[in-house]
């Protein structure tokens, strides 16, 4: 069984991919989406959880979370010994950054639905991590032209969750299909 620390914010990915390969026996501790906008909470909560995952006996932890939403986080995985998905954030392992780069060129803003869902205005989501209003993402998010959501059909979001987003982020919101034949490579590559 190999246990993982992750981050909210590619669950459902992650869960879609390990559904199709149940030869790879996982447990998962899910960390909040969105921490790596407060860096000293994502660093807290990380170390907690590998503070648990030390007082469980784990023999085989490894960290899905990109290696550029904390500084020290490559740091953290080698004292550790802990294998560390090899890339800067969530969206790099599901496109591959080539694309990534390609999709964000003309000032877009690439996301998935659980970025609306999770880390934006979610309960425990930015509005009360960081103590957001709208004002605040209207700063936040009004250098981008538009917001490109990948879908991968899991759960898409509702019409009223776009508009209400647009409402708050006044940023244009369009939505395209997302396939995870990348990211089902990366993954099960990075469990075997």
């Amino acid at each position: 069984m190999i246990a993982f620390i992750g981050c909210d914010i590619f669950r459902d990915e992650i869960e879609w991919v390990l559904s199709r390969h149940p030869e790879i026996q996982t447990r998962a501790k899910w960390l909040q989406a969105g921490l790596h906008n407060d860096m000293n909470i994502l660093e807290e909560r990380l170390g907690q959880a590998l503070t648990e995952e030390d007082a469980s006996g784990t023999k085989d932890l490894r960290l899905l979370i990109g290696n550029g939403c904390l500084p020290q986080m490559a740091d953290i995985a080698k004292e550790r010994n802990i294998p560390l998905l090899n890339f800067k954030n969530c969206l790099e392992a599901i496109l591959g950054l080539e694309k990534l780069r390609e999709l964000e060129k003309d000032r877009t803003m690439v996301i998935t639905p659980s970025w609306i869902r999770r880390a934006w205005f979610a309960p425990e989501g930015m509005r009360t991590l960081l103590g957001w209003d709208n004002t605040d993402f209207r700063q936040n998010f009004g250098r981008y032209d538009r917001i490109l959501v990948l879908d991968p059909g899991f759960e898409p979001l509702t019409d009223l969750e776009i508009l209400e987003a647009f409402e708050i982020i006044e940023v244009p919101i369009e939505v395209e299909p997302l396939s995870l034949e990348n990211f089902e490579k990366v993954i099960t590559e990075f469990f075997n």
